[in-house]
């Protein structure tokens, strides 16, 4: 009898800690020793991955979801520490890198238009992404592969 309870008690903790989650966003390194070499092209990709981080941070803090409410019921305030820390890590990390892409951006005098038409793909790819989700023609999983591919590899 206090096997199966234990085993009840074990799965029971399993599940609810399976569909609570924190934050998990990509903290970028600054400098990297092969940013002197990027070409306008790769600090183009850089910059825009970059800022898509950015904003799935911002998008993340504005958005409450089930598991955010659950989070909530079951692990605050320690869930909450560490999603404000990652977000505030995640974010420091982000606008440190865009400077520093920035700057050797316009020491190689890249083009700003570039950038542009870059920024705008990725948002596209992304708009058409969140619409196959929201039609439920692709599941949860099969869309955060796809969003974090797309902002990976621009």
């Amino acid at each position: 009898m206090l096997n199966k309870k234990a085993l009840c008690l074990v799965l029971s903790a399993s599940f609810l800690a399976g569909c609570a989650g924190s934050a998990n966003h990509e903290v970028v390194t600054a400098y990297n020793a092969s940013d002197d070499a990027m070409t306008c092209n790769q600090l183009t990709a850089e910059q825009v991955r970059v800022q898509a981080i950015i904003n799935a941070v911002n998008q993340d803090k504005d958005d409450v979801t089930g598991k955010d409410l659950l989070d909530g019921i079951l692990w605050f305030p320690f869930n909450l520490i560490a999603k404000n820390s990652n977000y505030k890590e995640s974010l420091n990390a982000a606008n440190t890198r865009l400077t520093r892409i920035d700057y050797l951006r316009k020491d190689k005098s890249c083009s700003d238009e570039q950038l542009a038409e870059a920024e705008k793909n990725i948002e596209k790819r992304l708009e058409e992404l969140k619409d196959l989700k929201e039609r439920q023609l692709i599941t949860e999983e099969e869309y955060i592969e796809s969003r974090k591919s797309i902002l990976t590899k621009g």
